[in-house]
């Protein structure tokens, strides 16, 4: 709104007594944004449009600290901006929540408003309350144990972020030194992401079952990924012995290797290894070193 009557209608609506315009100060500020964060997360869309509805009306603080003495400002108005030829990390249109807050001209406001006008106070992050974070790589909810996929890391050349939507509760926004996000920042609040003791003693509700059951399913998949590696690893691991002529039968070095962990099979094929360059010792893989052993065995060289 560009008209201050307008404005100060809108302030009004929070304050016990009718404020003038020399009685606030007012300033607006970059709540939150689509883009990715510190945390390899983001806001859908769709999330941005309900937080910047939720957010009219909420106390500006210090550090997400919830207490009285702490609450210094107030947003009066809010609503979803597009800036125009700025795209985020993975390519879509920039989009932000743009928010016209105020602070009472007053005795114990003095300093928030010089360091305000300085750029001083200038970062912010917001306090809310997510249903979901998805996948931007499998689609699923990364809090329900079903996505494997680890924030930061790339697939296929595709960073992996965590999407929040479904906004539960916009509770407050602060003034902080880092903020999560580059631009603004953001501190998300997950209901429900994991079951806890208490709730299995008084029996699960139907979220925390449903969370339980894919943190199971996820336990075990990774489990039997787990299996099929250390079968690998043992077969591995006898290879090398036979390799190595340690003066052990096969049959033998299959039932040693069955009780040893991931990290014993690993320094013992690594240990066979090493006896085995004795027998084998690693010769330059050059060229010319190809054609002459092809040429000596009669054998056709070639690359894998």
């Amino acid at each position: 709104m560009d008209n201050k009557k307008d404005e100060l209608e809108l302030i009004n609506r929070y304050s016990r007594r009718e404020l003038k315009q020399d009685d606030v100060y007012t300033f607006s500020v970059v709540l939150c944004d689509n883009d990715v964060d510190r945390d390899h997360e983001y806001f859908s869309d769709g999330a941005l449009d309900t937080l910047a509805e939720m957010f009219v009306g909420v106390t500006g603080i210090y550090d997400h600290e919830p207490t009285a003495k702490n609450q210094v400002a107030r947003i009066y108005d809010c609503g979803v901006e597009t800036v125009q030829g700025r795209k985020t990390a993975y390519g879509a249109q920039y989009r932000r929540i743009v928010a016209k807050a105020y602070v009472p001209v007053c005795k114990g406001s003095e300093d928030l408003i010089a360091m305000l006008d300085s750029g001083i106070k200038k970062e912010v992050s917001v306090g809310c309350g997510i249903g979901k974070c998805t996948c931007s790589i499998c689609g699923e909810d990364m809090r329900r144990g079903k996505c494997a996929h680890i924030r930061g890391v790339e697939y296929d050349g595709k960073l992996c972020c965590g999407i929040l939507g479904d906004p539960t509760d916009a509770y407050e926004w602060s003034f902080t030194a880092v903020p999560a996000q580059k631009s603004a920042g953001v501190i998300k609040s997950f209901k429900n992401e994991r079951f806890s003791l208490k709730s299995l003693e008084n029996g699960l509700d139907k979220d925390s079952l449903e969370t339980l059951k894919g943190y199971i399913e996820s336990l075990e998949k990774r489990a039997d990924e787990g299996d099929r590696y250390k079968s690998v690893l043992r077969l591995e691991a006898v290879k090398a012995g036979i390799t190595a002529k340690v003066g052990i039968e096969s049959s033998l070095l299959e039932s040693m290797v069955k009780s040893l962990s991931v990290d014993e099979l690993l320094r013992l094929k690594e240990g066979f290894e090493r006896a085995a360059e004795k027998f084998f010792p690693v010769r330059a893989q050059t060229a010319a070193a190809r054609k002459e052993t092809a040429n000596e065995s009669n054998t056709e060289s070639f690359n894998v």
